[in-house]
């Protein structure tokens, strides 16, 4: 039987509304992997559409947490890091990634919609670039690819060649692999490209937008993505599985109305994940 795989996740804990570690570690447990938190901050809610958050920022314990972890000789086999609260964070993260040597997976979470997140420090995009420099594999989406490359945010609808620049443009920053999310196309699809570093493998995957926004599917797809690579998935593979999967769990909890703020009802699908089904079966999109 093989050994569990570990995954230190360096997330933050939002007490209502499916994001952050209250989506990645019941999915990484889903697909064998056990979720090891690394918490930034506790808020009461996730910050989109919520008034009077309570929340505290768990930068202190950092590092009297992972030092813990040192004296234990912990080893993981992947960093997995998504929601930064404030700067000094990424030297914690870029610490435990020098420490460990494995596969390092960074969510740039920091905004969407146009938007960089308002809790955030105006100075975090240039400690994400850090971050992405160590990265095995980046997922940001057109928000975040904006703020990491500091240039001007567009919703308009891609054309292929611009999402193959877009994408050099992101490998440029150090990471080996990119995978960028819910870009509009010109044909009026929605998109999940990639590309290794060197141009070795670039695709798509599109799909037919739904008419609803909901929040934490980056999470979620950045979740399964790194379960899919822990498990000796390719990238092209990974991404299917992750883009397959958000896309049936979106269209269920279109189906039942539930609102929007409380964020994908993943709970109906997490059985499939649990699964290593042939990634060539999984529905919601074409891959080109």
């Amino acid at each position: 039987m093989r050994p569990v795989k570990t995954a230190a996740v360096v997330h933050d804990l939002s007490g209502v509304g499916r994001c952050a570690l209250t989506v990645v570690l019941p999915v990484l447990s889903a697909m064998g992997v056990q979720a090891c938190p690394v918490p930034t901050a506790v808020l009461s809610t996730h910050t989109g559409g919520f008034d009077g958050i309570a929340s505290v920022d768990l930068t202190d314990l950092m590092g009297p947490y992972l030092a813990h972890w040192r004296r234990l000789n912990m080893r993981f086999d992947a960093v997995y890091s998504g929601y930064l609260a404030n700067c000094a964070q990424a030297e914690h993260v870029l610490s435990l990634m020098r420490w460990q040597k494995c596969l390092n997976v960074v969510d740039p979470v920091m905004g969407d919609e146009g938007e960089m997140y308002s809790a955030l420090p105006r100075e975090i995009p240039a400690e994400m670039r850090r971050l992405c420099a160590a990265a095995d594999v980046i997922t940001p989406n057109l928000t975040e690819a904006a703020l990491l490359l500091d240039e001007p945010f567009s919703a308009a609808p891609r054309t292929g060649g611009e999402v193959d620049a877009l994408l050099r443009r992101l490998l440029a920053l150090g990471a080996r692999s990119v995978v960028l999310t819910s870009v509009p196309m010109e044909d009026g699809s929605m998109a999940n490209a990639w590309m290794e570093a060197g141009g070795r493998l670039r695709g798509e995957m599109r799909f037919h937008p739904l008419p609803i926004h909901y929040p934490g599917t980056g999470d979620l797809f950045a979740s399964v993505l790194t379960g899919a690579l822990l498990r000796g998935e390719g990238l092209q593979a990974a991404v299917r599985r992750a883009a397959g999967y958000i896309y049936r769990a979106m269209e269920i909890t279109n189906a039942v109305g539930s609102e929007p703020r409380m964020g994908v009802q993943f709970e109906k699908t997490l059985h499939e994940l649990t699964f290593n089904t042939d990634c060539d079966t999984v529905k919601g999109g074409d891959t080109i």
